[in-house]
């Protein structure tokens, strides 16, 4: 008979919980009694390698909510990308099937705050609660540099060991969702004692809490009272910890310089909470099983010990050692100051650290627009501004310039701005506009600036309409203009019967400009293309494509091999763009509500389910296709798809994260879920664009530049 998987099992004893959980048999509990938590948490003996683990289970009153265990194991999972000295290494995390999520840190022997209080008898020495609000803070600068928000500091996951303090519980504010507490009023409790006062149930968690968060945790530490007001604390806490507490997130200091302010100097660590570490570890040492014997033992040799578990240190001077090798940890941990981290591994599913992380005064409005793979231009409602890629610093900011449209790229490190019917060519290095044309503003019988087609090189192609004296408009021309020498090359009269409704939609080809023929009401007929000669204007074809819908909000782009792609509800299509034949058709569950990117041979995109694609151009027959990394509760219909610049990576921006994938099988890669404004709870409203070695994603006014290929 086969036994039953270990990782997915959970034996339950009691009320207080379960004896097993996976591979980890629980040996004791960190809790105080009576003090009210987000979480349990217990001491475990990992049976197949005798390693004493510190357990974090959920709260009894959502051990059986199967929402709750769907969330709490996917922020177990993301605590993964957590790094720095002060973070508790992530062992384990319950398997998909277990019954009850948990995450093992290794970190044992250890204490929760509040029960390293009670080992105390009363509040903590004020060296000690500086010691620990500089690991904090420099836990979270962390978490924050590399686009997380902790969203789960609490007096119970913050752990004292004797090498320094520990950090865990990422993600259970976010997991618990606030509504639980509705159902138990000890859990709500412990929850919003750590949230910002007048925070709505349920809304986003910014960066700012946690350093609220970090506050509560630090008066409960030195007050013994999670509630208690600034003006209690000692004269050398008082400022800090009071900033943290500000009603006002802007007012809340950013945790590196926190972390500054707390360093301090001294043996910060009570002699009663280091005896009691050590008792613990005695009472739960490490046991390593012994391997049942392969061969023989050879005659004369000594006999081998009992197949039973050795225990590592005699029990008589396990405490000994603790205060001593151990203790002397604890020494440098809280004293010395900080100590170069070690190399942390890099685990599977973490997205990179950020080269550099930028936050500027306004959401953008538009993706960056990466200029010769150097400089990303900015554009909020209110300001336009330049950063050098290679570290995040600003070239230039303008506040004058008002764009109205999309910016367009030329050569020679320029840009065109659109404002009205103006245009103005600018320098992508200085911000200083070289020259504005006004020509095209529909007075006097000058054609009015509709769109911009295309640009390559120097050559501008955009779209304008032709307005008589009496106000009465005409056949649009299209309309060729050299920005270096500052002059129209031709102009084109094209007849789109829809008037300018298919604005913005003319697609360069293969050295021809292609203009969209609409129909007098958008929902009759094919969709047509008129080519133009992109060097002279001439008419070359027209062409029209069966049950391709001319619907102006439809998406459709053309790809290498003559090909037009289009996708119209759940159904993405090819034709042949010379002869009008399609080559193939391709289903999917859910509809497109973005555009997708091609990449050789290969079209990739992402429907409403977050479902992302890899379909071979040439036959329409699927490569790979990969599901998003969690089960959302909102609406996913705008997730966006972009490549890597080599083509090498996948990008899918949802409404909760940017999920990173191998173009070539679909396997994934990583997941980042960064902070910033305007996000919502464990959300992502932004943007991803690719530059040489690095993905910019935005999130709100947060950018951060990812390494890649």
């Amino acid at each position: 008979m086969t036994p039953p998987n270990p990782d997915a099992r959970t034996e339950h004893s009691d009320q207080d919980g379960p004896s097993r959980v996976g591979p980890y048999r629980v040996v004791d509990t960190l809790d105080v009694l009576d003090h009210a938590e987000d979480a349990r948490r217990r001491l475990a003996r990992d049976d197949r390698t005798g390693r004493v683990v510190v357990l974090t289970l959920p709260h009894a009153s959502l051990a059986e909510d199967p929402g709750y265990a769907v969330r709490f194991r996917a922020e177990a999972e993301n605590s993964r990308r957590l790094s720095g000295r002060w973070t508790a290494p992530v062992l384990d995390v319950a398997p998909a099937g277990a019954d009850l999520p948990w995450i093992a840190h290794d970190c044992a022997p250890a204490l929760t705050l509040p029960a390293a209080l009670a080992a105390h008898g009363g509040p903590l020495p004020e060296s000690t609660v500086r010691a620990l609000g500089a690991a904090l803070a420099e836990c979270l600068a962390e978490a924050h540099a590399n686009g997380l928000v902790h969203a789960g500091i609490s007096p119970g996951s913050v752990l004292l060991t004797l090498d320094g303090p520990r950090l865990t519980g990422y993600g259970l504010a976010r997991a618990v969702s606030l509504d639980a507490g509705r159902r138990a009023g000890v859990l709500h409790g412990a929850v919003s004692s750590t949230l910002p006062p007048g925070r709505p149930a349920g809304a986003p968690l910014r960066p700012q809490d946690d350093l609220y968060a970090l506050g509560a945790v630090l008066v409960h530490a030195a007050t013994g009272r999670i509630d208690a007001d600034p003006d209690a604390l000692p004269d050398g806490l008082r400022a800090p910890i009071a900033a943290c507490l500000s009603a006002d997130p802007a007012e809340r200091p950013e945790p590196r310089t926190l972390a500054h302010e707390f360093a301090t100097s001294g043996t910060a660590l009570p002699e009663s909470v280091r005896a009691t570490l050590a008792a613990q570890a005695a009472r739960h040492p490490v046991m390593v099983p012994l391997a049942p014997p392969t061969d023989p033992e050879p005659v004369g040799e000594r006999s081998r010990p009992s197949r039973r578990a050795v225990t590592l240190g005699a029990l008589t001077g396990a405490a000994g050692l603790a205060l001593g090798a151990a203790g002397a940890g604890a020494a440098r941990a809280f004293t010395d100051g900080p100590r170069r981290s070690r190399p942390v591994p890099r685990v599977r599913g973490t997205a990179p650290a950020p080269l550099w992380q930028l936050t500027v005064d306004e959401a953008l409005v538009r993706p960056p627009l990466i200029s010769r793979g150097s400089v990303a231009l900015l554009m909020s409602k209110k300001v336009l501004s330049a950063v050098h890629l290679r570290d995040g610093k600003q070239l230039w900011s303008r506040d004058d310039l008002l764009p109205t449209g999309d910016l367009t790229l030329f050569d020679g490190g320029l840009f065109l701005m659109l404002s009205g019917t103006e245009f103005s060519v600018v320098s992508v290095r200085t911000g200083k506009v070289v020259w504005t044309e006004r020509r095209y503003d529909g007075s006097e019988g000058r054609p009015l600036f509709a769109a911009v087609w295309g640009a390559e090189g120097h050559t501008l192609w955009f779209l304008a309409g032709r307005i008589t004296d009496g106000g009465k408009e005409e056949e649009p021309v299209v309309v060729a203009y050299d920005v270096a020498r500052r002059r129209e090359l031709w102009r084109t009269p094209v007849p789109l019967t829809g008037g300018t409704a298919f604005a913005g939609q003319g697609v360069l080809h293969g050295g021809a400009l292609l203009v969209p023929m609409g129909t007098r009401r958008l929902s009759e007929g094919p969709w047509s293309y008129l080519a133009l000669d992109a060097r002279s204007g001439r008419k070359l074809w027209r062409r029209s494509y069966q049950s391709v819908s001319s619907d102006a909000n439809n998406i459709r782009m053309t790809a290498p091999g003559d090909l037009l792609i289009s996708y119209d509800q759940n159904a993405m299509q090819a034709h042949d763009l010379s002869s009008g034949e399609r080559r193939w058709r391709f289903t999917t569950e859910g509809s497109l509500y973005t555009a997708p990117v091609v990449h050789g041979r290969t079209l990739f995109f992402t429907d409403e389910n977050s479902d992302t694609h890899a379909v071979d151009t040439r036959r329409g027959e699927q490569r790979w296709r990969h599901g998003p990394a969690f089960t959302s509760t909102e609406p996913m219909q705008y997730s966006e798809t972009a490549l890597s610049h080599t083509g090498r990576m996948v990008f899918q921006r949802n409404g909760s994260e940017v999920d990173a994938f191998d173009a070539a099988d679909g396997s994934p890669r990583w997941r980042f879920a960064p902070v910033g404004s305007g996000q919502q709870a464990g959300g992502l409203s932004g943007y991803v664009t690719s530059a040489p070695g690095m993905a910019v994603v935005v999130n709100g006014g947060a950018l951060y530049a990812l390494p890649v290929d």
